[in-house]
């Protein structure tokens, strides 16, 4: 284990990933360039940021709290995309991280040109599970199938991978719980706006409380 204190950063992208902190207690506000509010959770300080959608900002959000707060960790839980393997509403824990959008001919698919293959989770599974982010939201199970013969990943997001290369630059750890918000392919789901923020909701709220339990 990296050195690691009870000061911990949450990082939450999309609006409808927002939970209700009952489990915490507030503690404060932070409004500086982004808003961070503090809660006490058992012998613990959480800092949760909302970085909104997307690599940029998710990288952002995490080396802020980092940087301004001195966290020791850093916890991220939400919705994505499963390839199959994964059922709806399952909560999953990614091991490896890629990107999909990463192409160079002198290194490998789902790499960025002179950084690490990939990324890894510090919270351990017996699945092995990889996820790959990208700044695109993709539902075509033909672009996946195409991603998927390059890139060994079973869940897609757009923002876990960006997280962890930050955590990694920093040496700290990384913990990522996912639920999964939608089978592409299977229609399991409404492809309308409103369905797809419902089912985001429904999956973030079952992987936030898997966080609780395994903070």
């Amino acid at each position: 284990m990296k050195n690691e204190q009870n000061k911990i950063g949450l990082v939450v992208a999309d609006d409808n990933e927002i939970q209700n902190m009952n489990e915490f207690k507030f503690v404060k506000s932070f409004n500086n360039n982004l808003n961070v509010n503090l809660y006490r959770f058992n012998n613990k300080l959480i800092y949760v940021i909302h970085s909104r959608i997307g690599l940029v900002n998710a990288a952002l959000a995490t080396q802020y709290l980092i940087d301004c707060f001195k966290v020791n960790a850093i916890w991220n839980y939400g919705a994505v995309g499963s390839t199959k393997k994964c059922k709806l509403y399952e909560v999953v824990i990614p091991q490896k991280f890629y990107y999909f959008d990463a192409s160079s001919p002198w290194y490998k698919e789902g790499q960025i040109p002179g950084e690490k293959k990939f990324y890894l989770n510090s919270l351990k599974s017996s699945k092995k599970i990889n996820i790959a982010s990208g700044n695109s939201f993709i539902n075509d199970i033909k672009i996946i199938n195409s991603l998927k013969e390059k890139i060994n990943f079973d869940l897609i997001d757009m923002e876990s991978c960006a997280i962890a290369q930050v955590c990694d630059k920093n040496n700290i750890n990384f913990y990522c719980i996912k639920g999964i918000s939608d089978v592409i392919g299977e229609n399991n789901i409404s492809t309308t706006k409103k369905d797809i923020n419902i089912s985001i909701t429904k999956a973030s709220k079952l992987a936030f409380k898997k966080m609780i339990e395994l903070m």
